[in-house]
Formats: structure tokens, sequence, C-alpha cells
């Protein structure tokens, strides 16, 4: 009969999902799911990476900035020796650099300390290295502290401008041995391995004190006095 209603369970199932849509919006729902899980995951990636070398240019600035300081105010100690020349102590080569400055904050910050910045070639990999002891101490002293400034280079390169006789012009130079005065500017080139993302312009530091003023040599001991 055209009256009759339709039978009360019918519209009920008409208005639920049936088996197959369940399935298309469990695998839609998968789907988004793997792709926003992805998308986390490169931005966690994209995060950790983005740390990770901020923080390795952060340690680059601050190592910049104490070799700037420390080389910049490299003290030229005279240094008279019976039948030699006066010389300046400071040696530096290619590779290695040994100066005195001023001590560390963490030492109180008195009197002068001995530096040598160096490369550090080991079996597993080469590091940029420095060392740090008081003026005074003596060879059998064993209070040197030791620095990693920059670890797993493929190889760092000094060089010294300055003239290397009386007279010649001023020129950069490779080793800077036995001169009677401190060099102008030192320069400090560090590269990585191709595959490092991590970059280092050139230090280039302009040394302030040019004299000791301090000195009044003493022939006895041949050294400046109180020294």
């Amino acid at each position: 009969m055209s009256g009759l209603r339709e039978p009360y369970g019918r519209g009920a199932d008409e208005a639920g999902f049936t088996l197959v849509e369940m399935i298309v919006a469990l695998a839609v729902f998968s789907l988004l799911s793997v792709l926003l899980f992805h998308n986390v995951k490169f931005g966690v990636q994209a995060w950790r990476s983005g740390s990770a070398r901020a923080d390795e240019l952060q340690r680059s600035v601050v190592t910049q900035e104490l070799l700037r300081r420390l080389l910049g105010n490299a003290y030229p100690l005279i240094i008279k020796q019976e039948a030699l020349q006066p010389r300046i102590d400071f040696e530096g080569g290619s590779e290695a650099v040994e100066f005195l400055s001023e001590a560390p904050v963490v030492s109180g910050g008195a009197g002068r300390y001995r530096f040598k910045l160096f490369v550090d070639r080991t079996r597993q990999q080469t590091d940029l290295v420095m060392t740090a002891a008081p003026e005074l101490a003596s060879a059998q002293d064993n209070s040197a502290s030791r620095t990693l400034l920059v670890s797993d280079i493929d190889h760092a390169e000094l060089a010294y401008f300055g003239a290397p006789s009386p007279g010649a012009p001023g020129r950069w130079n490779d080793s800077w041995e036995k001169q009677s005065d401190v060099p102008s500017l030192v320069r400090l080139r560090v590269s990585f391995h191709a595959s490092d993302p991590r970059t280092w312009p050139d230090l280039v530091v302009a040394l302030r004190v040019r004299a000791d003023v301090s000195c009044v040599y003493d022939p006895i001991t041949a050294r400046c006095r109180g020294r």
C-alpha cells in the first residue's frame, strides 16, 4: 500500500556508512597520517641540522675572536744572547706559531703566557690545537693547558706579513723565525674536507704591540731583569 511507511531499520541503514566507505576513509586517513609524519620528521631534521650549523658557526666565531685577541696582543719580548743578534720571542712556521701574550682570564689575568697554536695530526684526524703555559714555567713544568680549537680539519696554514730582512719589501712569508721584530700581520687559513659543510673565513690579525718597552737588559743573565 502506498500509504504504508518503510520498515523502521531501513532508514537507519541508509544513514550510516557502508564497509567500502569505511575502508576508503581509513585509507585516506592513513595517507594523511603518513604525509603528516614525514612533514614533522622533515621539520625536526631541518631544525636539528640548523641548530648544529648554528652551534658550529658560533664556535668558529668564538675561536676566531680568541685568536684575534691573543695574536693581536702578542708581546715582542727581546731575547739577547752573547755573540748573537737580539731577536724577538716569536717563532712561526706554516703549521705552528709560538708567542707570548696576555694571560687567560681563568688564570687571573696577571702576567703573560706562552701560547702555541699548531696543527695536530693523528692517525684518526687532524685538529687545530692551542697550548698555554705561564711565561716563566720551566720546560719540565706540566702546568700547560691544551685546548682543542677546531676538530677534524683537512689542513691549516699560517702566514706572516712583513719584511724578512732589513730593507726588504713587506710580503707574505711561510715562516717567521729569529727575526728582530714581530710580523705586521698573521694569517690563518683552515680548510675542511669536501663533505664537511663548515666554513672558516681567513683570519687576518694585526699585531698591535711593536716594542718591548719593559725590557731592562741584564748582561749577566742575558735576559730582561726580573724575567
